[in-house]
């Protein structure tokens, strides 16, 4: 059986739990007792709808990826529609005696051609250990900015892949997370005839700490990339970054938050290339910096804005290519109509940028408009 079909298939079970709740006094709302089993199940997403029009050229249509703007001087308009954001989420949870279990998946229609792709399967007991693909253990997912667009700042840490991770308790209101993780392993290789491995997984650990009005976390990463040249003994690489991350609430439902990034091969949470070779035709890790701030404001009970603000940094090699990206930033402003307790609509307006080793430049400017319905 096929990803697609089996996740298509789970999402049917939801419709069997209809007909066989038998202590409908014991169950949360949204969720469904599964005939002859004592789990429960819940079935969610979203649907989004999204129109798209760019100003300048961007090799992105789908996603605002400022990687991806040219610097070359081109110019064009483009106009998109698309729904691929349109999100399905499958949530199993079971009590047991050494434990609770849950097995949660989710998908969107990102994938190629538009078909259903994979975001999040994993599993998780007690909520200590998890093993499969969530967020990384790097990242801090609850200040994730809450864009129209798809694809958030571009120098930010955001990325999920494989993972197993064991969290505990270290206080009332704080927790520590470690996690070996899939290397993701992104470089520029050397000249010379050999391959890259990925020989070890990546060790992440955070540190969090809730309060009255928000949270403070601080997380780190180390890694080792291996390049195995032909008929040679291995060569090892190290990278090593950290993750510093708050959210603050002050009035009745306003927010600021801010992160900032760094380390060497710090791109790497972003997918980009984060080694390349230096001038002994060695692998080096590219140290660089990414700053996010966000300020969220309610104009009324159904109005709201998000003010978005993000800027990256990468110290190039002097080996590396001319066109590589030197340094990058990412802008939005939207305005947020929730016309219901599970539907919106909303425009924003992103502005981004681009410069290469070369400082040559490009810029891009947006228009996005969007509404979402929630399925729960």
């Amino acid at each position: 059986m096929n990803r697609s079909l089996l996740f298509y298939s789970l999402l049917l079970l939801p419709l069997i739990g209809l007909f066989a709740q038998s202590e409908p006094e014991s169950i949360p709302p949204g969720w469904w007792k599964l005939p002859g089993k004592s789990g429960l199940i819940h079935f969610g997403g979203y649907v989004k709808a999204d129109m798209i029009h760019d100003f300048n050229p961007i090799n992105s249509p789908s996603f605002f990826d400022v990687s991806k703007i040219p610097t070359y001087g081109a110019k064009g308009n483009n106009t998109h529609f698309q729904a691929n954001e349109t999100r399905l989420y499958t949530d199993y949870k079971l009590k047991h005696e050494k434990g609770d279990l849950r097995a949660y998946v989710e998908g969107d229609f990102y994938g190629t051609s538009s078909a259903f792709r994979l975001r999040h399967a994993f599993v998780e007991i007690n909520g200590k250990w998890l093993a499969g693909q969530t967020w990384s253990n790097f990242m801090d997912p609850s200040i994730i900015p809450n864009t129209l667009d798809f694809e958030k700042p571009t120098a930010y840490a955001f990325v999920r892949h494989g993972i197993l991770r064991y969290k505990i308790k270290t206080g009332e209101k704080s927790n520590l997370a470690f996690a070996l993780e899939e290397p993701l392993v992104s470089a520029e290789p050397p000249a010379r005839p050999g391959k890259l491995e990925n020989a070890f997984p990546d060790f992440t650990a955070n540190y969090r700490l809730e309060h009255k009005t928000g949270h403070v976390q601080l997380s780190g990463f180390a890694g080792v990339i291996r390049f195995r040249p032909q008929g040679n003994s291995p060569e090892h690489t190290y990278n090593y970054g950290f993750n510093f991350s708050t959210l603050q609430k002050f009035g009745p439902s306003d927010a600021i938050t801010f992160q900032v990034i760094a380390g060497q091969g710090i791109s790497k949470y972003r997918g980009g290339i984060y080694a390349a070779p230096d001038s002994s035709d060695h692998l080096q890790a590219i140290p660089g910096l990414g700053v996010t701030l966000t300020y969220s404001h309610h104009w009324t009970n159904q109005l709201s804005s998000l003010l978005v603000g993000n800027y990256g940094y990468e110290d190039n090699l002097p080996t590396q290519a001319l066109t590589d990206i030197h340094q990058v930033f990412y802008g939005a402003l939207n305005l947020i109509w929730n016309f219901h307790a599970s539907a919106f609509a909303g425009i924003e307006y992103l502005h981004g940028g681009r410069m290469d080793k070369n400082l040559s430049e490009g810029r891009a400017n947006r228009i996005q408009l969007s509404i979402r319905v929630n399925i729960n």
